[in-house]
């Protein structure tokens, strides 16, 4: 009897045996089966894409709303009971500069004008005739760096365009090289509202968008934003008008240096 339960222990225990033996021999080896999962606890769980629909929930949206009275971290009510409203200015730009929906703003076209194709008309109405966007002295400093960094290199520092003169070479690094003239801001034809070319905003949409669409100049979008492109037209307008001004208009300290530093200028001829 006692050789008999030992000789069933050793049978009852070959199944165990196999098993680990089998176990070991699957060390190293790859499967495109998914794993066994003895405990699968939350392993797997539903997920949605965003935007999507689901029957889950009864609004049909996977994506959820928060819940009534949530506050967000770091950010304060749109309404402040303070009254005041500064803080506000950044958030709201950063909004209206996402949605982009004036056309005068963000293309410098007229209302319901297609800014994809406002380069092939001739008529001076598809652009703004004015800056839409507040200009005080600060922002055509800022155009003034603006324009030195992307606009000099080809129009020159004064806007004088670039070319060759009396086989003189002028203008900008690059105008200077160009095999044609490069446009002088300084030409009527700039700064003259009856024409496209004179317009503001013809100026803003070429310094974004390039002439024909960067055919023939590229567009600076890239590099300038839009308020950006509005302060580059702000100081192209300042560089016109110092060609048009004489000494008269040049406020009283700041005329006597003008004059040491130039000779003594007589009152009132053209610099």
């Amino acid at each position: 009897m006692r050789r008999t339960r030992t000789t069933l222990a050793r049978v009852a225990g070959l199944p165990a045996v196999a098993l680990l033996l089998a176990l070991t021999g699957c060390r190293g080896e790859r499967s495109d089966k998914p794993p066994r999962q003895f405990l699968p606890d939350m392993d797997d769980q539903p997920r949605w894409n965003p935007q999507t629909k689901s029957e889950f929930f009864a609004d049909g949206r996977t994506m959820r709303q928060p819940v009534v009275g949530t506050v967000a971290f770091a950010r304060r009510m749109i309404t402040d009971e303070s009254g005041d409203a500064s803080w506000q200015t950044d958030y709201r730009q950063q909004r209206d500069d996402l949605l982009g929906l004036d056309s005068a703003v963000y293309h410098g076209v007229a209302d319901g004008v297609d800014p994809a194709g406002a380069w092939q008309s001739q008529d001076a109405a598809t652009f703004i005739d004015t800056i839409p966007i507040a200009i005080d002295m600060a922002a055509i400093e800022r155009g003034r760096a603006r324009f030195n960094i992307y606009c000099s290199v080809c129009h020159g520092y004064s806007g004088e365009g670039g070319g060759v003169l009396n086989n003189e070479p002028y203008g900008g690094m690059v105008g200077r090289r160009w095999t044609y003239a490069v446009p002088s801001f300084h030409d009527p034809k700039y700064s003259d509202p009856q024409q496209r070319t004179g317009r503001d905003g013809y100026l803003f949409y070429t310094a974004r968008n390039g002439v024909e669409m960067g055919a023939k100049m590229p567009g600076y979008a890239h590099a300038l934003s839009v308020r950006q492109a509005w302060e580059v037209v702000a100081y192209i307008r300042a560089l016109q008008a110092s060609r048009k001004g004489s000494l008269a208009d040049v406020p009283q300290g700041e005329r006597e240096v003008l004059e040491r530093q130039r000779g003594g200028i007589a009152m009132g001829e053209t610099p």
